[in-house]
């Protein structure tokens, strides 16, 4: 299955468009897919799993901020280009959800 896309009609969720509307949503509720009016939900299990990637860098903020200051950057502007880097990194992984129907079975064929 592709990152982002509908399992009933295939149509892709831009990035974009995925973190605005499904980013922050709730792992059990349904949302209508955008083409074919399907419901989706997210795969909870991949989301979880994720969650554990998307967080691991969290505790290499001192090395990676530490790395920063090698390059004579002051030390609150290494954390902030850290923790900056941190963040856009767990936004990148979060993008790799999946899709289910939320009812488990084909509604309509488009």
């Amino acid at each position: 299955m592709k990152v982002r896309t509908c399992p009933n009609c295939g149509y892709k969720y831009s990035f974009w468009l995925h973190l605005r509307k499904h980013f922050f949503q709730n792992v059990f509720s349904a949302w209508d897919c955008k083409n074919c009016g399907a419901k989706l939900t997210v795969d909870a299990k991949r989301r979880i799993l994720l969650l554990i990637i998307g967080i691991l860098p969290v505790a290499a903020l001192p090395i990676l901020a530490d790395f920063f200051m090698g390059y004579y950057l002051g030390s609150p502007t290494s954390w902030t280009v850290a923790v900056v880097l941190v963040i856009i990194w767990g936004t990148f992984i979060f993008s790799l959800d999946h899709f289910y129907l939320a009812e488990g079975k084909k509604i309509k064929d488009v």
